[in-house]
């Protein structure tokens, strides 16, 4: 793999950053949120979700990833089509969402650092989510693969400080 596959990866998965990151800026400027799970419980009297995952966050942040790759269409028409650019931000809320229900069942509550599944699940199911509907590109091999995966974990605690710096988050994880 070369720098340049690396940069293409980064270019096509951006668009999950985004909306990933988004709803941390949504639930700062929206005054009123509605938990997804609306306070329900799951058979292991747990939370489904709890309350830091809410219908308003997963609407911005699907809309602000799809915005963002149709911007980006403009400058790289290549690099993918919405349907892509729809599955990618829809799979990156799917994700965190999935996240956060497995960090439930494992009795971690809202905000919990879970190392790993806090970086990679929003990764992991917006590709999932490409490979089953519509196929992964051609040039993304398995070594681009790796090194966005690795890249992520990185990306992730440094975009989480600085949210936390900037008083958007409660905690620097």
């Amino acid at each position: 793999m070369d720098a340049s596959s690396f940069l293409t990866g980064l270019a096509y998965i951006f668009p999950a950053y985004v909306a990933n990151a988004s709803p941390v800026v949504a639930a700062k400027i929206l005054r009123r949120t509605r938990p997804i799970d609306r306070g329900r419980v799951f058979v292991d009297g747990r939370r489904v979700l709890g309350d830091g995952k809410t219908v308003e966050g997963f609407v911005v942040g699907v809309l602000a990833g799809f915005l963002t790759g149709f911007v980006m269409r403009f400058l790289w028409s290549w690099l993918f089509g919405l349907f892509e650019v729809f599955l990618l931000s829809l799979g990156a809320l799917l994700g965190d969402v999935g996240g956060a229900f497995v960090k439930r069942r494992l009795g971690l509550k809202t905000g919990s650092p879970a190392p790993v599944l806090d970086q990679l699940s929003f990764l992991a199911a917006a590709l999932l989510l490409i490979h089953l509907f519509h196929g992964l590109p051609p040039w993304m091999d398995t070594a681009t693969l790796a090194s966005l995966f690795l890249f992520t974990i990185f990306m992730h605690v440094a975009t989480n400080t600085f949210a936390y710096l900037m008083g958007l988050k409660n905690k620097w994880y």
